[in-house]
This record gives structure tokens, C-alpha cells and sequence, in this order.
């Protein structure tokens, strides 16, 4: 018998058939097992929700020029700033998605130093996203992307939630190095496009093989910083929850959406409460179920900790 694939007719098609008749007859009906229904039914789910726009995002800048008497202990007031830096390129891809999606400084707006075309083209990305996600984000690159926006005359993009993988690196473990080159090798064997000083000098003076060999370096890094989060997701705890983002209708994981739990026998308390801590099948997040364990009875009796 050939291979059927799985559309979203022949899909309907089985689902409906459940309803209507049951498990047991859909299965003889279709020729299929319990698990591969149940599977089709998650996928269903899946189909029907609305995905989060997640963000994964990096840049690079040119270096600035500035006149100086001295290598150290230098405090460098602004009014000795030859040129200022600017934008190079960005690189940015939606989670899960093939394309890498990039810009890059043309040889003419490198030597002009103009990235007003290329903050138009993030901007209109950033707008998009429900969720940004970074290396150094917080401390650097969203702070270099807002700079560049407001001096191009852009407005704020749409709200956004962030999350800096370097913050989740450095809150919860003790990796001999936080860096993505380190982290990637650690995680999938793989680091960073190797570069030198020569190359930002070769593009802030447009050259068009440096500035092409910039926007690769720059995809490649996004390429990695996909892995990278991916491996951190199941520990970050507060990750920003995905079933707010997809308008989920039933309980889903809140690190990677999700249906699908199995529930221990661990427990998440509070100085005040107590409540069922259940485990995703799908990236082994642990998280905990809203409603508590401890009724209004019991918490009358409870004695309270004194605050630290």
C-alpha cells in the first residue's frame, strides 16, 4: 500500500471519524495504533494554536574613531570622537525557522557610515516578534538597536519580551567560559565563524567581500545562538509564557508550548502555599499547575516564615 501523507484533509478526515465512532473503530478503520491517533490529535492542536513570533536576533557594529594620548587609564571625552559607530549588519531568524534572514551595509553606506536603510529593515522584523532572544541582549545589543533606531528617526517597535541566553548562562551554572563560541562547542560541537580586526577595518572601508564575509559571520552566529538556547529553555525559570503568546486553550508548557505533561511526585512551595509541579515531555521544563494544594482551611492554621 503507498504511503499516504498526513494533510490537513486526511487529518480532518481521521479526527472527525474519532469523534463520531470512537478510538477503538477509527483505528481498525485507518489501520493505525492508539499512540500515532493521539499523535495525530496533538497535531491537530498544534495546527489550530497560534505560534509565537520568537525572535532570535544579532548585529554587529563598527568600531569608533577617536583621538587619544594614551593606551590606558584613558578617559575619553566625546568631543574627541572622529566617527561614531554604527551598524554593520544584523541577522535574524524566527525559531524553528530554516531562513536566516540578514542585511548588510552596501560598500557606498559602509564608507558613508549609513545604516539608516538596514535599522529600517530590523525594525520592521522587531515589530513582528512576540519575543526577542540574544546573547548580551539586555546589556548590549538592545541598547545598540535602540540607539540607532531613534537616531534614524524610527519609533519604538510593538512591546516584546526578551530573553538574554548570556543571563541564563551566568544565573544558573558555572560554565568555565559564558561566551556563544564556548557555549556552542559545549552544547552541538560547533562555535562561531572565526574572524579578525582586519575584517571590521576591511568593511568600515567597504570593502564588498569583507562586508559579505560580515553578514555570513553574522547568520552563522544566529545558526548557533538557535542551539544554544534551545539546550538553556528547559532551565530557564520565568521563561516568558508561551501560552499567553499562542492564546492556548488548554494547559501548555510555558518554555516551549507544548500539551503534553507527566506529573511527578515533586511539589513547588511557597512560604504560603503548596502546589503540583508537572514536567514537560516535550523540552523537560519543570514548572508547577496554578491551582493550590493547601485549602482555606488549612492556611488559617498556617504559621508564617518572618521575612529575610
Amino acid at each position: 500500500m503507498p504511503i499516504r501523507y498526513l494533510t490537513d484533509e486526511w487529518l480532518e478526515e481521521i479526527l472527525t471519524h474519532c469523534n463520531d465512532f470512537g478510538e477503538t473503530e477509527t483505528c481498525s478503520k485507518y489501520n493505525i495504533n492508539t499512540e500515532t491517533l493521539h499523535r495525530y490529535q496533538r497535531e491537530r492542536r498544534f495546527r489550530d494554536t497560534k505560534q509565537a513570533k520568537i525572535l532570535l536576533l544579532d548585529m554587529e557594529t563598527a568600531f569608533m574613531e577617536v583621538r587619544v594620548w594614551g593606551l590606558y587609564k584613558q578617559r575619553i571625552p566625546h568631543a574627541n570622537i572622529i566617527s561614531d559607530w554604527h551598524f554593520l549588519s544584523w541577522s535574524a531568524k524566527f525559531l524553528f525557522e530554516a531562513n536566516v534572514q540578514s542585511d548588510v551595509l552596501s560598500p557606498r553606506e559602509a564608507v558613508n557610515k549609513d545604516d539608516k536603510r538596514i535599522c529600517e529593515s530590523l525594525w520592521t522584523l522587531i515589530d513582528q516578534a512576540d519575543i526577542l532572544i540574544g546573547h548580551n541582549l539586555c546589556r548590549f545589543d538592545l541598547r545598540k538597536i535602540n540607539t540607532r533606531f531613534i537616531l534614524n528617526g524610527l519609533k519604538p517597535p510593538m512591546p516584546y519580551l526578551t530573553i538574554d541566553t548570556l543571563k541564563v548562562a551566568q544565573r544558573y551554572f558555572s560554565f568555565s567560559s559564558n561566551r556563544l563560541d564556548y557555549l556552542g562547542k559545549l552544547f552541538v560541537n560547533h562555535g562561531k565563524i572565526k574572524t579578525d580586526y582586519e575584517l571590521w577595518i576591511k568593511c568600515s572601508e567597504g570593502n564588498k567581500e569583507a562586508l559579505e564575509q560580515m553578514e555570513k559571520y553574522n547568520q552563522e552566529d544566529v545558526r548557533l545562538l538557535e542551539e544554544v538556547y534551545l539546550e538553556l529553555r528547559p532551565w530557564i525559570k520565568g521563561h516568558p509564557n508561551l501560552a499567553l503568546a499562542i492564546d492556548a486553550k488548554e494547559p501548555c508548557c510555558p518554555n516551549c508550548g507544548s500539551f503534553e505533561f507527566e506529573e511527578g511526585e515533586g511539589y513547588y512551595t511557597t512560604p504560603q502555599n503548596k502546589y503540583i509541579s508537572v514536567r514537560c515531555k516535550s523540552c523537560g521544563a519543570v514548572n508547577r499547575k496554578k491551582e493550590s494544594l493547601i485549602t482555606k482551611e488549612q492556611r488559617k492554621s498556617l504559621i508564617i516564615p518572618n521575612a529575610r
